[in-house]
């Protein structure tokens, strides 16, 4: 099985957590996650899937889209529902034309400094290492660009819906949103939509299913051993990943291709990269219309960046 799982996160988990519980769903070693996901937020979270782990650094995951709930008249120190409250603000009276105003002036390139929660790394640690650790430490601002911001609903609370690149903080956004709106806040749901070729989603509750014949995930993959539903066997859920499988050349379509012949395919296993499609850049390599290796070309040469183990 090799390709890639798109998985519809639930809130609680970590991106980590999810690699645990699927490879022992499928009883597979080799499974990975593209990015991560905070563990409040929901939605597509990608998993490598066997040789497709290899390939995770060639992934074009450059635009993703979310959708918000950003909670008006508190902020916190993690900038989400998970977080200690520190400081509150009173909240005015907001007008649908003020809140799209906000949104409107955040469109376009800008700079945005990681939050303190993040896993960015600063000196050799991770930040939230320094942040739990009560040590104050900031990360060098990133250009980032936020495509489209679209207001969803305006009440107590603020819905919105961003496309944005990668490397985007919506929990930054919505303190941004907040305060233009001349008050603070953080978010409380963050549900990601899709995540560059990759959105949908198989839940935690199908797989559930899939082992235990209920779908309660909970207490297929969570809680005390003695309390957990039993499983079944593995191969209700092993098909039920093929099903949803994304395969390497659908997961690397918008790459241009080359099609070995037999005789170049033989010389592909044995580290010979095939004529390249184009005069620059990275291109796949396939054979019988499987991704067989990864290759760049550079003035009309090229070489193989990465391929498939050879035996």
């Amino acid at each position: 099985m090799n390709g890639f799982l798109v998985l519809d996160k639930p809130a609680g988990l970590t991106s980590h957590d999810c690699v645990g519980l699927v490879r022992a769903a499928l009883r597979i070693k080799k499974v990975g996650h593209t990015g991560t996901l905070d563990p409040f937020a929901t939605g597509v979270l990608p998993l490598a899937i066997g040789h497709a782990t290899r390939f995770i650094q060639f992934l074009d995951e450059g635009e993703k889209v979310y959708e918000a709930t950003l909670a008006l008249g508190t902020q916190t120190d993690t900038g989400d529902l998970e977080g200690e409250a520190i400081q509150t603000a009173d909240v005015p009276d907001l007008a649908l034309g003020d809140v799209q105003a906000a949104l409107a002036s955040l469109v376009g390139e800008q700079m945005q400094a990681p939050p303190a929660y993040s896993a960015v790394k600063v000196d050799g640690k991770r930040m939230y290492e320094y942040a739990r650790a009560g040590i104050e430490k900031q990360a060098a601002a990133r250009p980032i660009t936020v495509h489209e911001l679209e207001v969803l609903s305006v009440g107590p609370e603020v819905r919105f819906r961003v496309r944005s690149s990668k490397g985007t903080y919506v929990r930054v956004l919505g303190e941004d949103i907040a305060r233009l709106l001349g008050t603070v806040g953080h978010l409380n749901q963050l549900r990601r939509l899709r995540s560059g070729p990759f959105e949908g989603g198989v839940p935690l509750s199908d797989f559930a299913q899939a082992l235990t014949g209920q779908s309660d995930w909970q207490r297929a993959f969570r809680g005390r051993r003695d309390e957990r539903l039993t499983w079944g066997p593995r191969e209700p859920a092993q098909e039920l990943a093929r099903a949803h499988l994304v395969t390497l050349p659908q997961a690397f379509g918008a790459l241009p291709s080359h099609a070995c012949t037999e005789d170049e395919a033989r010389r592909l296993a044995n580290g010979h990269a095939p004529p390249a499609p184009v005069e620059a850049g990275v291109f796949t390599a396939l054979a019988d219309g499987e991704l067989q290796a990864i290759c760049e070309a550079t003035a009309g040469r090229s070489r193989i960046l990465r391929g498939l183990p050879t035996n």
